[in-house]
């Protein structure tokens, strides 16, 4: 909630033995929606708190509305769904590298993705109306699916019924991703159309062993079974595309300046993607023909379901060995934080890695190659006719399906369950996502909306990217830091005080040449960073984007800023500790300046190592406020500071 952080890290710095004087209000600053293009507002909570000594100023730079899971069950799966489509958001940045291979890695991911989150799931969309429908007839008038007359009224009305969602959703939608999604609903429905008007006119009398009358699949089940067919076939161009992917993905990695951790992340999440979707979309189906009385009572509906590929199956192995290898680590994790201390942590002992281990990497990439193998035999025996049953790893999967069928549907229903409990899990990863969410930028949408497109920040050329969910954010910080400039005109100290993802926001905005002005107008500019991902993760897994802090990439940064703090828990298993460069004394004259900005330093780095308490709750913790206490508020005379 806005303003939480804030009063609580307020009242965690006040020292009980004094008496404080503090007063409270919101500034209502201006930005411009993302989405709309209409300028709204958004809030600034702060807080003025005096004492004998001293006064201080915070304001919190709240953006949770823009880049956090929301509250409650229904808010919880739509943050999930979130992930699962913004995966790609990282996976094409992670490919942004030299060399073909990491270029068509790149476009194949993408290409990845829109077939699954385009045809896929709008196939899917349309089988579970068609389940709907069946459900609703056998109940009405037990039977009437199989009636070719009302099997083309219930088709006509799914019909119109998808096509009415595709229009709806495809206008309220900000989402592209989500808007092909409704284009490919409305496509379905269409196909659908098109072939119930075909099927009428020219296939009953010409192949009449295909006509509604057919015993296996009658009336509305004939029409489940030509959408599980090409379900089929769409997984199976799916499986075709991770194929080349991984072929891409060993190519790029003998590149000489490829970064091979990013590669391994634009690889292994889209196939990770595939890997969640291939789970839950048979796992669905199952649950439906299992779980919903009508079907069970349909015997024509367990044949379609049957004559399906066993998706599940290998999904389910799969998962069973990645769970385990995941089970494996963790375990490593907690033994080591049972025994580490501090001094363990400085003497370079660290915890496993978490995100992401290099050995489940392995067994992730080991497993995806396995499972895409097992998928494509069982599509190409599907294409020829062929019974899988009859070799030894159908017959395999045959039975793994029906262990599947009693574990993995209780598992869903536990899941359900423990899904607000994942919530800050999800907000970690929706931080990451929301990160890298871009969309490729037009000559004309700038022509459009200069306003959103700002020319010192966004590169004109088609299909640049433009990172509208970040920019949104760092701008938020820019705001904020603007309304103080020309609030106050008496150099005053600035503390920047930020914690996981928020560190990130401020480590860039600090970079952005747009900030300029800010030594002008500050005596003095501190950067305190706690629990950050800044080398854990990005510059770990995105080097090619975030390079060492010594390289000229950060030498505005450096200018900036005059101390920085950094506070790392030994067990954070997202922030650590940072690589500062050698400290460098800056030369008087503008020609030294220009020559040596590139290695300048602020005055004082340090990194600072506490206790292991996790990843959460840096704002209360004393060993933190302590060493805040005494590296910031150390000064013994009365003066005005402002923290953001």
């Amino acid at each position: 909630m806005p303003g939480e952080t804030l009063s609580l890290f307020a009242r965690s710095l006040a020292e009980s033995d004094q008496p404080l004087l503090e007063t409270q209000q919101v500034t209502w600053l201006s930005e411009k929606a993302q989405d709309t293009g209409h300028v709204q507002t958004f809030p600034a909570h702060q807080r003025r708190i005096d004492d004998s000594r001293q006064s201080i100023e915070l304001c919190e730079v709240f953006w949770g509305d823009l880049s956090r899971v929301r509250r409650g069950w229904i808010g919880v799966v739509q943050g999930l769904f979130q992930i699962l489509f913004g995966i790609r958001y990282a996976a094409y940045v992670a490919a942004d590298q030299p060399g073909r291979a990491a270029l068509w890695l790149k476009r194949l991911g993408l290409i990845s993705s829109r077939i699954l989150h385009g045809p896929v799931l709008a196939v899917t969309f349309f089988l579970a109306l068609l389940m709907f429908a069946v459900c609703g007839t056998q109940l009405l008038w037990p039977s009437s699916y199989k009636a070719a007359i009302w099997t083309q009224i219930v088709l006509s009305g799914c019909a119109m019924v998808a096509m009415g969602a595709s229009c709806i959703g495809g206008r309220i939608t900000h989402s592209r991703v989500v808007e092909r999604f409704w284009f490919w609903v409305h496509i379905t429905a269409m196909f659908i159309a098109g072939l119930m008007f075909l099927k009428a006119i020219w296939m009953d009398s010409h192949y009449p062993e295909l006509s509604h009358a057919c015993p296996i699949h009658p009336g509305l089940l004939w029409y489940c079974r030509v959408l599980l067919v090409l379900l089929g076939l769409l997984w199976f161009i799916e499986i075709q595309v991770l194929i080349a992917m991984a072929a891409c993905w060993f190519c790029g990695l003998t590149h000489p300046k490829a970064h091979r951790p990013a590669l391994h992340v634009a690889f292994l999440l889209p196939a990770f993607a595939v890997g969640v979707w291939g789970q839950a979309l048979p796992m669905i189906w199952i649950s439906a023909k299992e779980g919903i009385g009508t079907l069970t009572e349909l015997p024509e509906f367990a044949a379609v379901f049957d004559d399906a590929i066993p998706f599940l199956g290998v999904q389910l192995l799969m998962m069973v060995v990645i769970m385990t290898a995941a089970s494996v680590v963790f375990v490593r994790y907690f033994s080591w934080r049972k025994q580490a201390t501090v001094d363990h942590f400085e003497a370079g002992r660290r915890a496993p890695r978490l995100i992401v281990n290099g050995s489940l990497q392995i067994v992730l990439a080991i497993c995806t190659g396995i499972g895409v193998v097992m998928v494509s035999t069982l599509c190409v025996l599907q294409m020829f006719g062929l019974a899988y049953t009859e070799f030894w790893f159908g017959r395999l999967m045959v039975e793994v399906n029906k262990y599947a069928v009693g574990v993995i549907v209780p598992m869903s229903g536990l899941l359900v369950l423990l899904l607000p409990r994942l919530r800050p899990g999800f907000d970690m990863l929706l931080d990451v996502l929301n990160h890298f969410y871009f969309r490729p930028t037009y000559v004309q949408d700038a022509l459009d909306d200069d306003d959103e497109f700002d020319i010192a920040e966004t590169t004109f050329e088609n299909g640049a990217l433009f990172f509208s969910r970040r920019d949104r954010l760092h701008l938020r910080l820019k705001r904020v830091l603007s309304h103080y400039r020309d609030q106050y005109h008496h150099f005053p100290e600035l503390i920047i005080v930020s914690h996981s993802q928020g560190t990130m926001v401020a480590i860039e905005s600090l970079n952005n040449e747009d900030l300029a002005w800010l030594n002008n107008c500050f005596k003095s500019v501190t950067l305190v960073t706690m629990g950050s991902p800044f080398q854990h993760l990005y510059q770990h897994y995105f080097k090619h984007c975030y390079p060492a802090l010594d390289q000229p990439f950060w030498s505005s940064l450096r200018r900036r800023i005059d101390c920085w703090v950094n506070i790392c828990r030994i067990d954070d298993f997202v922030g650590h500790r940072l690589e500062f460069p050698e400290i460098r004394t800056l030369s008087n004259t503008a020609t030294d300046m220009e020559a040596e900005g590139a290695f300048y330093s602020p005055t004082f780095y340090s990194n600072h190592a506490v206790g292991p308490r996790g990843h959460t709750c840096y704002w209360s913790d004393r060993e933190v406020l302590e060493i805040l206490r005494r590296h910031l508020f150390r000064q013994e005379h009365q003066e005005i500071r402002h923290s953001a």
